[in-house]
């Protein structure tokens, strides 16, 4: 009773439902950490659907340290928390891969208004809306894309007082990765919030989030479906949600989904943090409207995790399944942390 009156009052305070369904405001930027009220932000960037070998590429990346469970990577902080910034990207393809930390003031350059975000010499992400340009730099792969990206936006999140808010676009992206030429749609993504480390307490906090997953899919040329599920401490459900959208669809909000992994891998991973975790071999997701099935999916695992992705681990897997009572299948992107 309690767990699930505290679960319905975080999903109030979230006000991304008055969002859905509107055009992404073009002056918005992708401004870096300034200030109390945005101590950390989040760039990112998810492609799924690539050829063989790449499978999936990804961006994500935390500018700052948020101060929360699932994306803590304290032991690798550089300098101090408000200089460290964390990068995860790869492609299956990548050998070698993982965790990424700088110091931004010696290792990166970003501009105030968030046109040119360079983290070392992995990765730059330059332009602004609705024109960016990504380049990943790596010994087995180069990425080299250009993003247009539409009007379509997705608010995962939108806390009052700008405490947290994380929102997502969908693109078109055409270019290169490992030689390879590419295109289809992505989506680019950004957050902002309030970090514990900013905050004057004794210690170094993390709030209590044991569990986050997010998947992108590409079901056709024109559509996108995102799904995601957070779980706050004693198993409180802070979302559990499915989003449709596509370059006609400005999209929907399915707040009925299910989520469950149908078979661990054989043995946990071990992390550089000192966590064992068990990672999904096979999982599926449902979302329903009304009662009606939208989506099912059933996913199995390609096992090219890489670690990096906060506290857990980025990578991709097969699916299978229906949308809107049509056979679908391709490559999705996943991201999966347990802190269990």
């Amino acid at each position: 009773m309690i767990a699930s009156a505290v679960s319905a009052l975080a999903k109030r305070l979230n006000r991304n439902g008055r969002r859905i369904g509107r055009p992404f405001d073009p002056s918005t930027q992708l401004t870096p950490p300034h200030g109390l009220r945005s101590s950390w932000v989040h760039y990112g960037v998810m492609v799924p659907d690539l050829p063989e070998p790449h499978r999936t590429f990804g961006v994500m990346s935390i500018i700052g340290t948020p101060g929360i469970a699932i994306f803590s990577n304290d032991h690798a902080i550089v300098t101090s928390a408000s200089d460290t910034a964390y990068l995860v990207s790869a492609t299956a393809a990548m050998r070698g891969e993982g965790l990424h930390t700088y110091s931004i003031a010696r290792d990166c350059e970003i501009l105030p208004d968030g046109s040119l975000v360079r983290l070392g010499d992995d990765l730059t992400i330059e332009g602004s809306y609705p024109d960016f340009r990504l380049q990943r730099f790596h010994r087995d792969v180069v990425v080299d894309l250009d993003i247009q990206a539409t009007d379509k936006v997705t608010y995962f999140v939108d806390l009052p007082g700008g405490l947290y808010t994380h929102w997502s676009l969908l693109c078109r992206y055409n270019g290169a990765v490992g030689g390879l030429l590419v295109a289809g749609l992505c989506t680019l993504e950004y957050a902002s919030g309030v970090g514990l480390h900013s905050i004057p307490i004794p210690g170094t906090p993390n709030l209590p989030v044991p569990f986050f997953t997010y998947h992108v899919l590409n079901i056709d040329e024109r559509t996108q479906v995102l799904t995601s599920k957070v779980l706050g401490a004693g198993g409180i459900e802070l979302i559990s949600a499915t989003w449709v959208r596509g370059l006609d669809d400005y999209g929907s909000e399915l707040l009925d989904t299910r989520f469950d992994v149908e078979e661990y891998e054989p043995a946990p991973r071990s992390t550089p943090s000192g966590r064992d975790m068990r990672l999904p071999a096979t999982l599926t997701w449902s979302a329903y409207l009304r009662g009606s099935e939208v989506i099912s999916i059933t996913g199995r695992c390609h096992g090219d995790w890489v670690y990096g992705l906060g506290a857990g681990f980025v990578g991709s897997y097969h699916y299978t399944g229906s949308f809107r009572g049509k056979a679908i299948e391709g490559i999705a992107y996943i991201e999966y942390i347990d802190l269990r």
